[in-house]
């Protein structure tokens, strides 16, 4: 499976991106979630989706079991494993589209 980095390749190059929080289907979620569970822990990352001319950047391990969580409850902690792009907890909120309602899958990772 891959995940793709867009505006956020550079800092996951660098290492420095070790979280990132998907507006995924239940489908897509699901899959991930049996991949933890299924010990299939190592995945790629491309630049842009493959079908849109995406390359292959690097590889990952995935760290936790993926889960959902609110963005109102985003830990401010995270703004650094998110890539430090953003400085404050509201101002990703904001690029997700204000809604701390909004549920999105977290996946934790470290760059191989």
């Amino acid at each position: 499976m891959i995940i793709t980095f867009a505006w956020t390749t550079e800092v996951f190059l660098a290492g420095t991106k070790t979280v990132t929080r998907r507006d995924w289907s239940d489908r897509t979620f699901a899959q991930w979630y049996r991949a933890w569970d299924t010990n299939r822990l190592v995945h790629d990352a491309y630049d842009k989706s493959p079908r849109c001319g995406g390359r292959k950047v690097g590889t990952f391990k995935l760290t936790a079991r993926p889960y959902r969580e609110r963005l109102g409850d985003f830990p401010e902690s995270d703004l650094a494993d998110e890539g430090g792009l953003w400085e404050t907890v509201q101002e990703y909120i904001d690029l997700q589209g204000g809604q701390p309602d909004q549920v999105l899958t977290v996946v934790r990772f470290c760059k191989l």
